[in-house]
């Protein structure tokens, strides 16, 4: 979709929004239908440590604070994860503010926020808000991993606010002072039938590479020993960029007319590319910007694979085991062939001005 004008993608998302929209369960036997299972969208998710504290949960609704001018137009349903007042589902218009729902929690409670877009409570939305955060008892432990916000915004919404995506994204590390990160092209599923609809990611990762695969919450413990993938913007923290040989090596491995480098609190967001390049299996799914960064950041990708999906239940795709680890593996390529791909790199759309945010590095 690169190749059309700005007019012609927007006018293309437009006329074809309802069809983007895919059917619950059509992969699954036996699986409920009708609703809405999942929606293409651009998808960020930041890991970071300290949920329990009142700092890091201000900081949470700070997140959502700046989301809802957004999106809070479009915002249907909130779930939460065993309220005390037991109302599992809210609509959003009945709901309290995040911040006074944030402190009916105590310091052991889990933080558990999804707020969604569908027209059904059942329903994928491509605006979607997840916070989910480790309880006290939990983050003392130190064996549970990391908490995680996860937002969605959609490609028409992004198309006609350039540098929306981004701007969010860095905003949302600094005030989360993510430990890393990372936001392209994913699927919204839906957020209590998750199951159910992984195999529609499974198949998806299959012809697109640079998809978001498997739900954040899969991903916390995990995310406490390294990140889990490069994307279009990938964010990473002081302590880990120095594990990686530090901005010389960014800046070595790197070059600028094609990676930006934002700053944030606690470490760099790094732009590959103008936009979220898809890495289809029918053009090329190995853009030379995400091998380059992914080559880089190697060594910390987390200690501990982990399977993406729940087991099949009929038989149907899942991405687990090998699949699994292939997904973790599918930017890596042979040290010896990295010249090549410095060199495919000169082939690829270079970084304007009007697809980079202002104060870059």
């Amino acid at each position: 979709m690169d190749e059309l004008s700005k007019i012609d993608r927007v006018k293309l998302l437009k006329e074809n929004q309802s069809k983007m929209a895919i059917p619950g369960g059509q992969f699954m036997e036996r699986a409920k239908k009708g609703y809405v299972g999942a929606v293409p969208a651009l998808t960020g998710t930041l890991f970071f440590k300290d949920a329990h504290t009142p700092a890091v949960r201000a900081a949470i609704c700070a997140c959502f604070k700046e989301y809802e001018a957004i999106a809070g137009q479009y915002l249907t349903w909130l779930w939460r994860e065993k309220p005390k007042d037991g109302k599992g589902c809210l609509s959003y218009r009945d709901a309290k503010s995040m911040s006074d729902l944030m402190k009916q929690l105590t310091e052991d409670s889990a933080v558990s926020f999804g707020y969604t877009s569908g027209k059904q409570k059942v329903d994928a939305g491509p605006w979607e808000f997840q916070a989910v955060g480790r309880g006290g008892w939990q983050a003392k432990m130190g064996t549970w991993g990391l908490s995680v916000v996860r937002f969605s915004m959609p490609h028409l919404y992004a198309e006609e606010h350039p540098l929306a995506f981004q701007a969010m994204l860095v905003k949302f590390a600094g005030l989360l002072k993510a430990v890393h990160g990372y936001g392209g092209n994913g699927l919204v599923l839906s957020l209590v039938r998750a199951y159910d609809n992984e195999p529609t990611e499974a198949i998806t990762s299959e012809k697109y590479y640079d998809y978001d695969i498997g739900g954040p919450i899969k991903a916390m413990k995990g995310a406490g020993t390294g990140i889990k993938t490069v994307s279009w913007l990938t964010a990473i923290n002081n302590e880990l960029l120095e594990r990686v040989g530090g901005m010389s090596a960014v800046r070595s491995e790197l070059p600028m007319d094609w990676f930006a480098l934002y700053p944030y609190s606690d470490g760099i967001v790094i732009q590959a590319g103008p936009y979220a390049a898809p890495a289809s299996v029918d053009d090329d799914p190995q853009p030379a910007c995400y091998v380059l960064l992914n080559m880089l950041l190697k060594d910390v990708r987390c200690k501990e694979l982990f399977d993406l999906h729940g087991a099949s239940a009929f038989g149907e795709p899942r991405i687990r085991d090998a699949a699994a680890d292939k997904w973790f593996e599918r930017f890596d390529v042979p040290p010896e062939e990295l010249l090549s791909f410095k060199t495919k790199l000169l082939d690829e759309p270079k970084l304007t001005k009007e697809t980079t945010l202002p104060g870059r590095l």
